[in-house]
């Protein structure tokens, strides 16, 4: 059951949520109910509900401002919906620029909220399922980073990608769990994943089929995962012939791959006793190839994606998956496999870098092309490398399309309310980060006229407002329309009226 939270101020109105709909029917259950933002705020550390209904207006912490707050401090924030006694364009734009999901008035209607329910149930469970495959594949990729270290490759960029994806950074010491069984694999991985799903801590599979969890030294972290092997030896030596080795070293990322090797030895030497147990590489006395990013050719083939050039993308994918030395088809399954999964991922990162829906794009890959770990022939792997290529091609173009549509509409908005200051357009496009003759361009297709004649026709308009409602003075009128200059105004007015300022109040 997907949990649903409440939030209103109202107690009427939390009896009639709670009593008047069918959660069960689509698949909820209410997990509380709060009278105020700040013991909503509580409710959604704890219990990360999946749904949240709440009011706008309420006492210490308002319904916008404990969106705010959740997008703004957990890492996966619930979904809202908005309950709200006022039809007020001004809430329904706050909220859709906070992606609030739907914007429902009241009196709540049962139909309509059903309705909500209906698509909000959709929603989650599509984006729990696309969570599994992203995780099975964030998995395997990985897994490809820490073979690469495994190997030897010592590069910069591979230790920063390592540190930024396991957020490990600044930690010294490194531990490594190494866990060998020969029954209850899938048990015990279970087991292991469900432990290292918590900050601190990566679950990998290596070469061999063996699992393994790393651990940098935040808080207790070693300790924990010293617990983690003895509880698993407990658990399961009864039942299979388990191992259980730990390794140890410090120097940050790069003392990943010889915390790697010591627990391996270790293991080794506790296999080779032909004993199961516990054993670290402090106890012993002192005495596979894996697929690697062809990362020239991934550049190469992300720099089309990103230039538009849909014409070059079939040479660029042949070259990604071909053996970099005879440039013929691999054969090596994880091999391709390994150059989608950083191709995805790295689509995956530029599609958020400009505001995109991630999830809505990684659900239509999904239905459109599968599982990339179902795919065994050449030809299905590069059909899903030209599908996904020209699919990002097309979403990253009309991503930047949109994000640049709604700047010039914020630039709009904010000429239309600051008017009456000094603006210049080269002034402009510094505060929206944007090139000046573009915005000049953009605005005049986005209003129909340049950003002078625009500016002028706002502030003539404030005048003849000011001249037809007030006694001010016409140098008054001039300052309260933007005209610092007397003489200036009412040559301008003139211009685009016809006649002065003092005739056409006459007229008015």
């Amino acid at each position: 059951m997907m949990n649903v939270l409440l939030v209103d101020d109202e107690p009427w109105v939390l009896e009639g949520l709670r009593t008047m709909v069918n959660w069960n029917k689509y698949g909820f259950q209410i997990c509380g109910e709060a009278e105020n933002g700040n013991a909503a705020w509580s409710i959604i550390e704890n219990l990360r509900p999946d749904l949240v209904f709440t009011d706008i207006h309420m006492p210490s912490v308002s319904g916008l401002e404990l969106i705010d707050r959740s997008i703004q401090n957990l890492a996966k924030p619930p979904r809202f919906v908005i309950l709200s006694g006022y039809d007020s364009f001004d809430y329904v734009k706050t909220a859709l620029e906070q992606r609030v999901e739907d914007y429902l008035l009241k009196p709540i209607d049962e139909v309509e909220i059903e309705n909500v329910l209906e698509q909000m149930s959709r929603k989650i469970q599509n984006e729990l399922v696309s969570e599994k495959l992203y995780q099975h594949e964030r998995n395997l990729y990985v897994n490809c980073l820490f073979n690469r270290l495994f190997e030897g490759e010592d590069s910069s960029e591979l230790q920063a990608e390592v540190e930024s994806i396991l957020q490990m950074e600044g930690h010294e010491n490194m531990a490594c769990l190494l866990i060998e069984a020969d029954t209850c694999n899938a048990d015990i991985q279970s087991h292991v994943q469900r432990f290292a799903s918590a900050p601190h801590y990566e679950f990998f599979m290596d070469a061999d089929g063996r699992m393994g969890v790393f651990a940098a030294e935040i808080e207790d972290s070693l300790s924990w995962l010293e617990r983690l092997g003895r509880n698993l030896f407990e658990m399961y030596s009864g039942h299979a012939s388990i191992i259980a080795a730990f390794g140890y070293h410090s120097g940050g990322v790069v003392a990943m791959r010889p915390a790697y090797e010591k627990a391996f030895s270790a293991l080794k030497w506790k296999r080779y006793q032909e004993e199961s147990g516990i054993i670290c590489d402090q106890d012993l006395p002192r005495n596979g190839i894996m697929a690697t990013v062809n990362q020239k050719t991934l550049t190469n083939l992300f720099n089309t994606i990103l230039t538009g050039e849909e014409g070059g993308i079939e040479r660029e994918v042949n070259e990604l998956l071909a053996n970099p030395g005879s440039g013929l088809p691999v054969s090596d399954i994880e091999y391709v496999r390994v150059q989608l999964l950083a191709l995805e991922m790295g689509v995956l990162k530029h599609l958020k870098e400009l505001d995109g829906d991630v999830d809505r794009f990684k659900l239509q890959l999904q239905h459109m092309l599968g599982g990339l770990t179902d795919i065994d022939s050449y030809p299905a792997f590069r059909e899903y490398a030209l599908v996904l290529s020209i699919n990002a091609l097309r979403a990253l173009q009309e991503q930047r399309k949109e994000k640049e549509c709604s700047t010039i509409f914020r630039v709009v908005q904010y000429v239309n309310h600051e008017f009456r200051q000094k603006l210049q357009l080269q002034e402009l496009a510094q505060k929206f980060h944007m090139n000046a003759n573009y915005l000049g361009q953009a605005f005049k297709q986005q209003t129909g006229k340049s950003f002078r004649e625009y500016l002028n026709d706002k502030r003539i308009e404030e005048a003849k407002r000011l001249l037809r409602q007030s006694c001010s003075s016409i140098a008054e009128v001039a300052v309260s329309s933007g005209y610092p200059n007397a003489d200036y105004f009412v040559s301008q007015f003139k211009r685009m009226t016809g006649m002065a300022p003092s005739t056409y109040r006459k007229q008015s």
